[in-house]
């Protein structure tokens, strides 16, 4: 019988500790600087006007962002018909164009970002500078080839 609970015992702890890195990863507290980036946001275009809305979230432990107000030159039901893959002719309004970001340090790295104006999907990082501001830089290959947006946080 001890031999029985003994095997019963050490199995269960085994399990237990097969679970802590899987409850570590989901249990990762955000830094400030990270929440921060998480909310509603004014984009503001390189000719520093405002352009469309984005909401970005979290959905398991990743940043993405969707359109929530296109540009003011475009209307809710034009579609990304520069787009490819999965993303042709869908609507702008409502698309994912934020997708896969994960933190490093106090920024959101590794995701890919969609220009719903040109088709192309750059790769990106995402910071934050106070409670009321984020920057977003789209590169190819190198961030050193790309280019950086500020975007406004929304009420």
């Amino acid at each position: 019988m001890n031999t029985i609970r003994s095997k019963s015992l050490c199995i269960g702890v085994m399990i237990l500790l097969a679970l802590v890195p899987v409850a570590a990863a989901h249990a990762q507290k955000l830094s400030p600087k990270l929440q921060n980036a998480v909310g509603r946001w004014q984009v503001i275009d390189d000719d520093s006007k405002p352009g469309g809305q984005v909401e970005t979230y979290l959905q398991d432990g990743k940043l993405f962002g969707k359109v929530t107000q296109v540009r003011p030159e475009r209307t809710p039901t034009d579609l990304c018909d520069r787009c490819s893959g999965a993303n042709k002719n869908q609507l702008i309004l409502g698309l994912a164009i934020i997708r896969d970001f994960h933190a490093e340090g106090d920024d959101w790295v590794g995701g890919s970002v969609l220009d719903p104006e040109n088709g192309k999907v750059y790769r990106g990082k995402i910071w934050t500078v106070g409670r009321d501001e984020l920057h977003l830089r789209g590169f190819i290959g190198s961030p050193i080839f790309g280019r950086t947006q500020t975007w406004i946080k929304l009420p």
